[in-house]
C-alpha cells in the first residue's frame, strides 16, 4: 500500500499576504504504503501581466480588497494586482520594488481586451490615488510563446469558487472524446470536485516547482471534470486494506478526463520535457505520443510532471497495489512501479496525473509514491494505460488517446496515364489527396495506398493528409507527374497459341493493363475491361474448325500492338472396330476395315503399317481416300485380302479442315488353315504307317473350326461417344462477343 506522508500548502492572510506554511496530510505517500501525488494550497491565485487574458476570461480571479481604512501607505503588488485586473483595459501590474505600476490600454484595446475608457480610467485613477507608491501607465498585453499550446506533463490547477484554495496535478496524455472533441486524460485522484475545488486552469510553465518556481500562477480556463475513477467504478476503496478480497481489485485503475476544453487551447499529442519552461513554451521541446501501450518489467520509463519535471526510471513490478491512506481510502489501481535511474526522488507532490512514455509509446498515468528504503528517494506507481482506458470506455464512454500520426507520403511520384500513384501513411488510415487531383484511400494493413493518376499528362501538385481514428496529420505537399501510357500487346492466355482442343471454346481469356479497354480481331471479334486483377474475358462460341485470333489493349489515348495466337478446335479420333486391337484372323477374314463416330458426315482416313508382301493392298488403302461416317458408322473395303503378317491401322476423321488425333489397332494374319497344321502332319505320318488314304483325307481344306482366330461382323448397334466429340458438332463462324 502507498500512503499519504506530505502535502504542503500556503495560506492566504486576512491583508492578501502569504502566512506561515501549512502542512496538510494527504496525498503523498511512501512504502509500503501509498499516496497520491497532488498538491494543494491555500492563498490567492498570483497574477502576472503575462496572464491578463486569462485572469479576465476566468472571471472572479481576485481576492476582495482591503479595507480603504486599513490600507497601507505602500500597496502591496498582490494586492493591487486582484483589484486593477478586475478593470476593463488594465493589461498589467508590475513593480521595479520601489513603484508599482498600473498599465492600461489606449483607446484601440489590443489583443481582444477592451480599451480604456472614461469610467474605467477614473476607477484605475481612484484605486491609485489610494496608495503613495502605485501609478497608473499605458502598457500593452504581452502574447505568451505557446500559452495556448496543452502537452502532457504540463501542470494544472483545481480550484474553489472564491479562489482561496487550490491544488494541483499535472496533465498525462491529450484525448478524443467519444464525439471528436478535444479531452485530457489524467488521474482521477486530482478530481477535486469533492473537495470543493471544481474549477480547472492552466498554469504558467516558468513558474512551475519543475523549473524552481513557487507554482500556482494561473494561465486559462482549461475545461470540466468529465469521468473519473480512482479504485474501483464510482471511485470505490477496499473495505479493509488488511483483509483485501479478489473481487475489490478487479476494474481498479486511476484515471480522470478533463472536458469542455477551452477552445482557445491546442491540446497537442506529445509530453514535454520541460527544457523550455522558462519560454512559457512545453511544446518547443517535447516528445510525440504515437501509439498506446503497456510497460514491462526493466523497460526505461520517462514520466513528466509540474513538479519535478521529467524524470527517468526503471520498471521493477507490476500487478495491484494499493494507493491511499486512512482519510481518502485504500484505492486499488493496476499498474506498475518504477525506481528513480538516478539519485533523485522520482515524483513528488503535484506529478500525480503526469505523463509516462516509453519512447513515443504512452503507457502509464502519475498515481502513486512510496520511499525506496534502499535508495532513500521516492520510487512510482503508474496506472496502467491501455487498462484504465478499458475501463474509461467501459464506463465512461470510447475516448481515444490523442497520438501523433505520421503525414502521409508519396514513394511513387510518376506514372502513366491510367495507373496508380503510391503512398505510406499509418496503417489502415484514411487518405485525402487535394489540389490538382481530389481522391481518397485507405492504407493498407502495412502503411501502403494508392491513388488513381490522371489521363492527362503533366505535372499535378497535390496536398495529402490521414486521418486514424479521431486523430489528423499534419498536411503535407507533394508534386506527381502523368506520363504517356506505353502500352504492351495483351497476352492471350486461353486458348494456347498452336493448340488443339476437342472441346468448344466458350471464351478468350488474358491479361492486361488494369482498367484498359481490350479489343479482338481476326476470327473473332469483342471487347473486354481488363479488371483490377489484371485479367480480362470475351465470351465466344467456337466449334470444329482452325482459327487466328488478335488482341489490342487501349487506355487513355494510347493502343498497343497486336497479340496473336492460333488454335484449331477438333473431333475426337474415330474408333476402329474391326479389326480389334491385338487380334488375331485367318487369311482372308477381314473383308473391310470398320468403326464408329458419331460425327455423321466427318470423313475417316486410314493409314496401315504392315509387311512387304501386303504393300499392294496398304497402298489400295491409303489411296481409297477415306470413308464417310453414315448413321454413326464407317467402312473401309478391302480389294485385297491381307497377307499374313502384323499390322497397324491409324484412324483418323476429318471435318470442317480440321482433323483429330490417331486412334490404332495392332493385330495379326495368319496364312489359312494354319490352325490345323499339326493333324495334317500327323497325316503324313498315317501314310508312312501304310494309312496313306486316310493322310488324304486330310489335306482337304480345314474349316477353322479348331483355330483360335476371330471373325467379327461389321460395326453396329449404338455408336460410342468420342470425347467430348458430340458437343462439338456446330458451325465454324466468325463469333462477335
Amino acid at each position: 500500500m502507498w500512503r499519504c506522508y506530505v502535502c504542503a500548502g500556503d495560506a492566504l492572510s486576512s491583508a492578501g499576504g502569504l502566512a506561515q506554511t501549512t502542512v496538510n496530510r494527504r496525498h503523498v505517500a511512501t512504502k509500503p504504503w501509498g499516496t497520491s501525488l497532488s498538491s494543494t494550497f491555500k492563498r490567492g491565485a498570483r497574477l502576472s501581466a503575462i496572464g491578463a487574458a486569462a485572469a479576465l476570461a476566468a472571471g472572479g480571479l481576485m481576492v476582495a480588497p482591503a479595507a480603504a481604512e486599513e490600507a497601507a501607505p505602500a500597496a502591496n503588488l498582490d494586492q493591487i494586482a486582484a483589484q486593477a485586473f478586475g478593470i476593463p483595459g488594465v493589461v498589467g501590474v508590475t513593480t521595479d520594488n520601489q513603484s508599482i505600476f498600473i498599465k492600461v490600454l489606449g483607446e484601440s484595446g489590443e489583443g481582444g481586451i477592451a480599451p480604456m475608457s472614461a469610467s474605467n480610467e477614473q476607477s484605475v485613477n481612484d484605486l491609485a490615488s489610494q496608495f503613495g507608491n502605485v501609478q497608473v501607465v499605458e502598457g500593452q498585453a504581452f502574447t505568451p510563446v505557446a500559452t495556448n499550446d496543452v502537452v502532457g506533463g504540463a501542470g494544472y490547477m483545481t480550484t474553489d469558487d472564491g479562489m482561496t484554495s487550490a491544488g494541483a496535478c499535472s496533465v498525462g496524455f491529450s484525448a478524443w472524446s467519444p464525439n471528436g472533441d478535444p479531452a485530457i486524460i489524467t488521474a482521477g485522484h486530482c478530481n477535486g470536485t469533492d473537495d470543493g475545488m471544481p474549477n480547472l486552469f492552466t498554469s504558467q510553465p516558468s513558474q512551475e516547482p519543475a523549473v524552481g518556481g513557487e507554482g500556482y500562477t494561473i494561465m486559462a480556463e482549461l475545461g470540466t471534470w468529465g469521468y473519473t475513477q480512482f479504485g474501483g467504478p464510482g471511485n470505490t476503496s477496499v473495505e479493509n486494506p488488511y483483509d483485501v478480497q479478489p473481487e475489490e481489485l478487479e476494474n481498479g485503475t486511476d484515471i480522470a478526463v478533463i472536458d469542455d476544453i477551452n477552445p482557445e487551447l491546442n491540446l497537442l499529442p506529445s509530453v514535454t520535457d520541460w527544457t523550455t519552461a522558462g519560454e512559457d513554451d512545453l511544446a518547443k521541446s517535447a516528445t510525440s505520443v504515437t501509439a498506446v501501450g503497456s510497460a514491462s518489467i526493466g523497460d526505461e520509463i520517462r514520466r513528466s510532471g509540474r513538479t519535478t519535471g521529467s524524470k527517468v526510471g526503471v520498471v521493477n513490478e507490476e500487478g495491484y497495489t494499493l494507493v491511499g491512506d486512512p482519510q481518502i481510502g485504500y484505492h486499488p489501481v493496476y499498474g506498475f512501479n518504477a525506481e528513480a535511474a538516478g539519485d533523485y526522488d522520482l515524483a513528488v507532490p503535484g506529478d500525480s496525473g503526469g505523463s509516462v512514455v516509453i519512447g513515443n509509446t504512452a503507457v502509464g498515468i502519475t498515481s502513486g509514491a512510496g520511499e525506496n528504503p534502499e535508495t532513500g528517494n521516492t520510487d512510482l506507481w503508474f496506472a496502467d494505460l491501455p487498462d484504465a482506458m478499458e475501463q474509461l470506455h467501459a464506463n465512461g464512454g470510447e475516448y481515444q488517446v490523442a497520438l501523433d500520426i505520421a503525414e502521409p507520403e508519396v514513394t511513387k511520384a510518376s506514372a502513366e496515364q491510367g495507373t496508380t500513384f503510391e503512398g505510406t501513411a499509418p496503417a489502415n488510415s484514411e487518405v485525402t489527396i487535394g489540389g490538382d487531383i481530389e481522391a481518397t484511400a485507405t492504407a493498407d494493413e502495412n502503411g501502403n495506398f494508392s491513388f488513381p493518376a490522371p489521363n492527362d499528362t503533366g505535372s499535378f501538385d497535390i496536398t495529402l493528409q490521414a486521418k486514424q481514428g479521431y486523430n489528423v496529420s499534419e498536411t503535407v505537399n507533394a508534386t506527381v507527374k502523368t506520363t504517356k501510357i506505353q502500352l504492351d500487346a495483351p497476352a492471350i492466355t486461353s486458348p494456347e497459341n498452336e493448340s488443339k482442343s476437342t472441346e468448344a471454346v466458350t471464351a478468350i481469356t488474358g491479361t492486361g493493363q488494369p482498367g484498359a479497354e481490350v479489343t479482338l480481331q481476326g476470327d473473332v471479334e469483342g471487347t473486354a475491361t481488363v479488371g483490377d486483377d489484371g485479367n480480362w474475358s470475351v465470351d465466344v462460341e467456337l466449334g470444329f474448325g482452325a482459327y487466328t485470333v488478335g488482341a489490342t489493349q487501349s487506355l487513355a489515348d494510347s493502343t498497343s500492338d497486336a497479340r496473336w495466337v492460333s488454335f484449331q478446335v477438333v473431333p475426337g479420333a474415330p474408333s476402329i472396330v474391326t479389326p480389334e486391337d491385338g487380334g488375331s484372323y485367318e487369311e482372308g477374314m477381314i473383308p473391310a476395315i470398320t468403326g464408329e463416330s458419331p460425327i455423321n458426315g466427318a470423313t475417316v482416313s486410314l493409314d496401315i503399317e504392315g509387311p512387304e508382301a501386303a504393300q499392294a493392298t496398304i497402298e489400295a488403302v491409303r489411296d481409297a481416300g477415306g470413308a464417310e461416317v453414315v448413321g454413326g458408322v464407317w467402312s473401309v473395303e478391302l480389294q485385297e485380302q491381307l497377307a499374313p503378317g502384323t499390322y497397324t491401322i491409324a484412324a483418323t476423321q476429318s471435318v470442317d479442315g480440321v482433323t483429330s488425333d490417331a486412334t490404332s489397332v495392332t493385330f495379326e494374319v495368319v496364312a489359312a488353315g494354319s490352325g490345323g497344321g499339326d493333324e495334317g502332319d500327323q497325316g503324313d505320318e498315317g501314310d508312312q504307317g501304310g494309312e496313306g488314304d486316310e493322310g488324304d483325307d486330310n489335306d482337304l481344306a480345314p474349316t477353322g473350326a479348331d483355330s483360335a482366330t476371330t471373325v467379327l461382323p461389321l460395326a453396329g448397334g449404338a455408336a460410342v461417344i468420342l470425347l467430348a466429340g458430340a458437343t462439338l458438332l456446330v458451325v465454324r463462324r466468325v463469333t462477335r462477343a
